[in-house]
């Protein structure tokens, strides 16, 4: 038993000195692609792809004739996004950065350029999944929600991909991803914001507390965060609590 512990004790410990995890987005996409090399799908839409980023859209039942270019090509996705942990920065919200021509700027360029938190949360790999490049964009920052069954139908759906976008009592606009990925965004959501203080309102934790119940970690997802945590040298405590396969 001891020894079995020591053991245990020698691996977090060699996880810890040698993980790097990455300093910027750049960074992160290109380890972001070596962790999903062994399994190719798109978060919101289940579409395969192959190891050039070329989404096969036949693949999950999506418009494959669809001609913008961003529907043909894998992007990272930040589950919670650039907007939601950026206006914790400065730089998002004040123009501190300067262009060649004397003309200053603020927001995810500025914030890139000079702050290096912001880029380590940028790099956040458990918050970076493989997104169809023209459901990211639909996706765009819109808060998560779940409408009422009856108020939905495939008709709803993007493009044929299952995630429905619609106007809420006060007219913003809430997004709702299928089921299979819901306990994925609670799980991100969650550890986002207690990693790096990111606020959550009742109701959205409200949200993500019951997908993460009700969806808890497949096989899939508990494998992707193993090899994320030895890249971080950290774990997600929402998924790593689940029984590992």
């Amino acid at each position: 038993m001891k020894k079995t512990l020591s053991l245990i004790i020698l691996l977090i410990i060699s996880i810890q000195v040698y993980a790097a995890p990455p300093k910027n987005f750049s960074t992160a996409k290109k380890e972001a692609r070596k962790v999903f090399s062994d399994n190719r799908e798109t978060l919101y839409c289940g579409c395969k792809y192959d190891k050039y980023n070329r989404v096969d859209l036949k693949s999950c039942g999506m418009n494959s004739k669809k001609k913008s270019k961003r529907a043909h090509r894998v992007e990272w996705e930040h589950i919670v996004p650039a907007s939601s942990f950026g206006q914790h920065h400065k730089c998002w919200r004040v123009k501190l950065c300067t262009k060649n021509n004397g003309k200053k700027y603020k927001g995810r360029k500025c914030c890139e350029k000079i702050d290096k938190k912001f880029r380590r949360v940028e790099a956040e790999l458990y918050n970076l999944w493989p997104s169809v490049g023209s459901v990211n964009q639909y996706r765009s920052n819109y808060r998560y929600t779940e409408f009422h069954p009856e108020s939905i139908s495939p008709k709803y759906f993007y493009q044929g991909c299952p995630i429905v976008k619609k106007k809420v009592i006060n007219k913003t606009i809430r997004i709702e991803p299928r089921n299979e990925v819901k306990g994925i965004v609670a799980r991100a959501n969650l550890f986002m914001s207690h990693k790096y203080s990111i606020k959550l309102s009742k109701g959205q934790r409200r949200l993500f507390d019951s997908w993460s119940r009700r969806f808890p970690p497949t096989v899939r997802e508990i494998k992707w965060s193993q090899k994320v945590s030895v890249i971080e040298g950290y774990s997600n405590p929402y998924i790593s609590k689940y029984r590992k396969p």
